[in-house]
């Protein structure tokens, strides 16, 4: 089971489930940049505390500059992944990994992230978001043998490239998870470019919602369809 979030603006959703089986991910801006380091340190201590495997960084992450992110990666105990950004802060360029292999079961996941373009005063080098997953996950699948690949994706829709054009674009990508606006968005099936097909979701913001999805494998450790959901505010 994959349990996903994006958009939590500081504020981790009561809506997980404290009984649960599988991966919990974030597609990003799960702090704010209006809040107080110690705000932002509550904010990961209690991602902690609620099981987060991996996030990637959002615009939000990165508002207050490198450093402010920089002093909140030693608290985490969940990964961040990046593959499209470069930085200059040392941190930073050792603590984010441009993708993370998990095993749920005997199945191998691997989850990498991409952000959006953020202004020049961040100093972060920004590469071409679908370009840089597309490499990362097809060194995935042929070089690390992982039987999904999962994209946290924190482009939006409001300019181009962005969540659904990863989706599309993309080449051996299963599942992305999109953030970075606030719209609601149950699953969506597309092709790829390889004629493929790949998930789209992304949950509420302000932790409203929290989006679920069930792969089904065969014997043969093959996808053969998903079961997906979500649990929302009343």
């Amino acid at each position: 089971m994959i349990w996903y979030t994006n958009d939590m603006h500081g504020q981790v959703s009561c809506l997980l489930p404290a009984q649960r089986e599988g991966l919990l991910l974030d597609a990003g801006d799960f702090t704010d940049h209006a809040h107080s380091l110690d705000m932002s340190l509550n904010m990961i201590h209690a991602m902690n505390k609620a099981g987060y495997h991996a996030a990637t960084i959002g615009n939000r992450e990165l508002a207050n500059g490198q450093a402010a992110l920089a002093s909140l990666l030693p608290h985490m105990q969940f990964v961040l992944v990046n593959c499209n950004y470069r930085f200059t802060d040392p941190v930073l360029r050792r603590g984010v990994l441009p993708y993370k292999i998990v095993y749920a079961g005997s199945i191998k996941i691997g989850i990498t992230g991409v952000g959006p373009q953020l202004a020049s005063n961040t100093g972060v080098a920004c590469l071409p978001p679908v370009a840089a997953a597309n490499a990362i996950a097809a060194s995935l699948k042929k070089d690390h043998g992982c039987q999904v690949v999962i994209c946290l994706s924190h482009l939006g829709d409001q300019q181009l490239p962005g969540n659904k054009q990863m989706a599309t674009d993309s080449t051996h990508i299963d599942f992305v998870i999109g953030g970075h606006q606030q719209q609601l968005q149950k699953m969506m099936i597309y092709r790829n470019q390889l004629n493929n097909e790949v998930y789209f979701s992304q949950a509420g913001w302000d932790g409203m919602m929290v989006g679920h999805m069930k792969m089904l494998f065969n014997e043969d450790r093959q996808g053969c369809g998903i079961r997906p959901g979500h649990i929302m505010k009343a």
